[in-house]
């Protein structure tokens, strides 16, 4: 086998509750995450030596600033691995978002390398490996609902979400995620979240309802930056979508939609007047 085409899925933060600055200078998380069916597609290719990307999106880098290159990279050398690879990113997600776009093509690259190239590492190993790459990264190696604590590496799987169908939403604008820490710093935790009783909700498979205190402690510092939240989350809201949230450190804003709201979910697509934002209707995943 020369060639190997990978799906990497995006997530989304059912709730970020963020905790102390630690000596490593991340912050302490708690968040749960979830799987989304919104994914990139990867062709990954066996080549005499290097490593190379190439992307349908300018925004992308294809040095060794981009995760997808640091995932290839590690696992050749933890492997001794002394040929190269070819990486083609077909970029859906949109960058800079908070749906772990860059990470979820570095956890595609480190499961997709472990099998073409016949590297046989343990899961173990590898999620070693991506811990040391990005927060995120862990995660989106296997994908589904979990429970992140540590700086979002430390997981616990839970059982999967029952399905609902997702609208997302990213404005134009981008943002930082390192400056967005750093206001969070200087302005401190807006609120507790009930952390425990929202993870039992999900254990339980509860019905998920907005008013039990599932919220994103970064939202409040993004939205004074990028005006443009607050004003989809209230569109969203007037038709009926209450389970709406920004998604990360953002600007994503995405709402949960249940069976009888489908159709409803649709025509906002359809009639969507804010041309520049990226909009589209996706669905809960069980794992990648």
């Amino acid at each position: 086998m020369r060639q190997l085409k990978l799906f990497a899925y995006a997530k989304i933060n059912l709730f970020l509750d963020v905790k102390n600055l630690r000596d490593d200078n991340y912050h302490n998380l708690n968040m749960l995450m979830q799987s989304i069916k919104l994914h990139d597609e990867m062709i990954i290719k066996k080549s005499k030596s290097g490593i190379k990307i190439k992307t349908n999106n300018k925004k992308v880098p294809l040095n060794n600033s981009n995760l997808a290159y640091q995932a290839a990279e590690k696992i050749f050398k933890k492997a001794g691995y002394k040929d190269g690879i070819d990486i083609y990113i077909d970029k859906k997600i949109p960058v800079a978002a908070g749906l772990a776009g860059g990470s979820t093509d570095a956890a595609a690259v480190l499961n997709g390398l472990n099998t073409l190239c016949n590297l046989n590492l343990d899961q173990e190993v590898l999620f070693k490996i991506a811990a040391q790459i990005g927060c995120d990264v862990p995660f989106c190696l296997k994908g589904g609902t979990a429970y992140a604590t540590g700086r979002g590496d430390k997981l616990k799987f839970l059982k999967p979400l029952k399905k609902y169908k997702v609208i997302l939403i990213k404005p134009p604008q981008m943002v930082s995620t390192a400056r967005i820490y750093q206001l969070y710093d200087k302005i401190g935790p807006q609120n507790n979240l009930p952390v425990k009783r929202l993870v039992n909700i999900i254990k339980n498979q509860s019905e998920m309802n907005i008013n039990d205190g599932w919220a994103n402690n970064l939202e409040p510092i993004t939205k004074e930056i990028i005006t443009d939240i607050k004003k989809i989350k209230q569109i969203l809201k007037n038709y009926g979508f209450e389970f709406t949230m920004m998604t990360g450190s953002g600007p994503t804003v995405f709402s949960l939609i249940n069976k009888e709201k489908e159709e409803l979910a649709k025509e906002v697509v359809r009639n969507w007047e804010r041309e520049q934002d990226f909009i589209t209707i996706t669905e809960t995943k069980k794992d990648i």
